[in-house]
């Protein structure tokens, strides 16, 4: 018999049978999901944003912040959530690492 796994209690019940413990059927597929993630498009990294980061990372072949050229990415100075725009002037090149630990940082409220 297949099973299915519930996301919230991690443990396997028949596929159908709702689970034991919160009553929820299938509770790991996605179309059951409480707060479904958008994707990169829906948030605003489109194809226009795609060939601006990478003529960013051309321009600027090393992190802003510690200088490596290792695993870049684009960065938005304001970010679009805040009313920044796809633009080569709202772009700055930092490495994987430097970009996590700013969001990180942003979020705990120490504002680069």
């Amino acid at each position: 018999m297949p099973y299915s796994m519930c996301a919230r209690h991690k443990r396997l019940h028949p596929i159908g049978a709702p689970c034991p413990l919160c009553n929820s059927r299938d509770t790991n597929s996605s179309r059951n999901r409480r707060h479904p993630s958008k994707g990169a498009t829906a948030r605003g990294y489109n194809y226009q944003w795609q060939k601006l980061r990478a003529e960013a990372i051309k321009l600027q072949p090393y992190c802003s912040f510690c200088g490596t050229d290792k695993d870049l990415t684009g960065d938005h100075v304001i970010p679009l959530k805040q009313g920044g725009m796809n633009s080569l002037d709202n772009i700055r090149v930092l490495c994987r690492r430097c970009n996590t630990r700013r969001e990180n940082d942003y979020r705990k409220g120490n504002r680069y």
